[in-house]
């Protein structure tokens, strides 16, 4: 029983078209892998340096955080240098030709109202102490009325320390 297909066949002809279509999709698969390999999935990294800063104006300056002033004179500046150190207390200013100028900082605080008010109310306190000890108060009235108001079971003969 040998079985011989028929070539001519509807079925053998579909199947044949599904092959195709199948082999087709396969190819065209294939194609667009390597299409995506020749093409670098990463953007390509272009960089630039910049060898001397922009000069764009005369009012750009240049900053920077330092310890000492040592510091600030091993330092080339391009341009006008401000150099601060990490407590906000010195300034150092630096040209281009290397003169360097120091400030001393001191911090402003901003006040509200009610904290100038309290300011005012303790100056007020403190001027009025102060006039009070400068005027210092008579000890010699607080001392009479105190002798005067003797009490009448001790006799006037008689001192406190007598009496203990």
């Amino acid at each position: 029983m040998n079985y011989y297909p028929n070539y001519n066949s509807p079925a053998y002809m579909q199947n044949v078209q599904d092959l195709q279509n199948m082999r087709d999709r396969i190819d065209k698969q294939l194609n667009q892998m390597q299409q995506t390999q020749m093409i670098p999935s990463t953007p390509s990294i272009n960089q630039t340096f910049q060898i001397t800063p922009n000069s764009s104006s005369n009012s750009d300056i240049e900053g920077r955080f330092v310890k000492t002033i040592d510091e600030v004179k091993n330092i080339l500046v391009l341009k006008t240098g401000i150099f601060l150190n990490e407590d906000y207390t010195s300034l150092w200013v630096k040209d281009t030709t290397g003169k360097i100028r120091s400030f001393s900082l001191s911090e402003i605080i901003e006040l509200d109202d009610k904290d100038k008010q309290i300011l005012i109310l303790q100056k007020q306190i403190e001027e009025m102490k102060g006039k009070m000890n400068n005027g210092k108060p008579d000890n010699t009235t607080i001392n009479e009325s105190i002798k005067n108001t003797e009490s009448s079971g001790i006799s006037n003969a008689k001192s406190n320390d007598e009496q203990w």
